[in-house]
């Protein structure tokens, strides 16, 4: 097969193919550490861009003080701790630099921690805390203000206690299982989600249980303005939250098959993404309960920029998560009993 016939048939491939092609092509011809240095050039940028500061104490008395493993160090004058681009990101201290690139590759297709092990080539252990250190990191970005319709609902997930082993509460249920009463209890996590017509999304798990008034009260009004419209089905929550903050409100009342109301009033924006998540978060054959609110911020974080290109999405998830920073370790991971 010559070159024209390899572009040629390139010609016929669609766009999404294409891209997968051209990023190939960008890993295979440009050095993994270009790579790396090009990503920390513009990380250094992006956590810098209000001016040097120290990553552990905020001071802006910091110096530059020589390289180590040639990588710029600093040096503070108030807290004397040393820092570097990397200090208090995902990659901070990780001896397989290299394989960071590959990693976020997996985690953009939402693979397995033993599939993603396998093609980046370290331990599904090592897969499980680099995973949970950037979404602990993606966690601390926050959303911006709701404006005009915010559609609110909540979704349910069976609780879970995948990983430990021992559960004091009940008997174990192989791969997830079912619940053993019926309808909604205390065994089901309730995961309050609001989204607007600028696809401004908000996902937390606020508690087990049917959603009490309270709960809406602190997930949401920090986000609301005023003038906003909120959309619900027919949950008395909703009806007490709306009036106790004077929001006008409109619900939905599927029960009585009203579906859409106006023409412009309705849940299906709620419901479509509700239906995404449930489907994407299958895959992981039940997510420990203390480990949800990361997931439903990775799935967030994949369903706001499904339209990026691969390569811009990679780059803002490993960028981002270094950008917010975490401190976790694997010991502060695997000894934490809740997340959020």
């Amino acid at each position: 097969m010559t070159i024209a016939n390899i572009l040629s048939d390139i010609a016929t491939l669609n766009d999404k193919d294409k891209e997968y092609i051209l990023d190939f092509l960008t890993r295979y011809f440009t050095p993994s550490v270009s790579q790396q240095g090009a990503l920390i050039n513009e990380l250094r940028e992006r956590k810098f861009s209000s001016g040097f500061h120290c990553r552990h104490c905020g001071s802006l008395s910091i110096v530059r003080y020589g390289k180590r493993n040639g990588r710029q160090r600093y040096k503070c004058k108030d807290c004397s701790k040393l820092s570097s681009d990397l200090t208090n990101s995902p990659m901070f201290r990780t001896k397989k630099a290299d394989k960071w690139i590959n990693f976020i590759e997996c985690m953009l297709k939402g693979l397995s921690l033993r599939k993603t092990a396998k093609i980046v080539g370290i331990t599904h252990v090592t897969a499980f805390y680099w995973r949970h250190k950037v979404l602990s990191a993606l966690a601390k970005e926050d959303i911006n203000s709701f404006e005009g319709i915010v559609e609110v609902d909540e979704t349910y997930f069976l609780e879970s206690s995948k990983g430990q082993n021992v559960i004091s509460h009940r008997k174990s249920r192989k791969r997830g299982g079912s619940a053993t009463k019926r309808g909604i209890s205390n065994e089901q996590v309730c995961v309050l989600v609001a989204r607007d017509r600028n696809k401004t999304t908000l996902s937390k798990r606020v508690g087990s249980g049917r959603i009490l008034t309270e709960q809406i009260d602190e997930t949401l009004t920090p986000y609301l303005p005023v003038d906003t419209v909120i959309i619900s089905d027919a949950h008395n929550s909703y009806k007490s939250y709306t009036a106790n903050n004077a929001l006008e409100h409109v619900v939905i009342n599927g029960n009585k098959k009203e579906y859409v109301k106006k023409g412009i009033y309705h849940l299906n924006n709620i419901n479509n993404y509700d239906s995404r998540l449930k489907k994407w978060i299958q895959r992981f054959n039940g997510v420990s309960t203390k480990y949800l609110q990361l997931y439903l911020v990775w799935f967030q974080f994949l369903d706001n920029r499904k339209m990026e290109s691969e390569l811009s999405k990679k780059k803002s998830m490993l960028i981002l998560a270094s950008v917010f920073g975490t401190w976790e370790t694997a010991k502060t991971l695997r000894l934490r009993e809740i997340a959020f």
